[in-house]
């Protein structure tokens, strides 16, 4: 008798039954575009507005939210990577005064005048808030037609019954 791997269990009770919910009735289209937001909405440069604006865009275009967000969660190490990248291009692209602080230098700015520090966060951050939008459409459909052909082949949707689909 040939026993199980041990992750089969795992796969079996867990992995199997979230992917099912995660894409169930979804179609290859549909997961495709969830991936494409939930990554561009994931390296965002702006704190605290990933699950408001994926819950909007999930609404807006009939997602699956759970899997918009989960996606959105799962790239925030690249949205930490990225944070500072888009700060410089937006302060390049836009010629803005460079920002140069270190982080003791930042508590220090904002222990002696908050106002001060903060307004010169928030442009900077701004800045690179406007860089992400300028490239959040060329990312977004690198992202689906990337993922689109792999969701086509691996995702099956299940055929309606269209006799049990009628109202008695």
């Amino acid at each position: 008798m040939k026993h199980p791997r041990p992750h089969s269990y795992f796969r079996r009770r867990i992995i199997n039954p979230l992917l099912a919910l995660l894409t169930m009735g979804i179609t290859p289209q549909k997961l495709a575009l969830t991936v494409a937001f939930g990554v561009v909405v994931g390296i965002m440069p702006l704190f605290g507005l990933a699950t408001l604006l994926c819950t909007l865009l999930g609404l807006r275009f009939r997602l699956n939210i759970p899997a918009l967000l989960l996606i959105c969660y799962l790239v925030a190490p690249i949205h930490l990577l990225l944070y500072l990248p888009f700060i410089r291009m937006g302060i390049l692209i836009f010629g803005a005064d460079e920002f140069r602080m270190t982080f003791e230098q930042l508590l220090i700015m904002f222990k002696e005048d908050w106002l001060d520090a903060l307004e010169k966060v928030w442009l900077a951050n701004l800045l690179g808030v406007a860089v992400w939008l300028l490239l959040s459409i060329p990312i977004t459909a690198l992202v689906y037609f990337i993922t689109l052909p792999i969701f086509r082949k691996y995702v099956r949707v299940p055929k309606r019954n269209l006799i049990s689909d009628i109202p008695i």
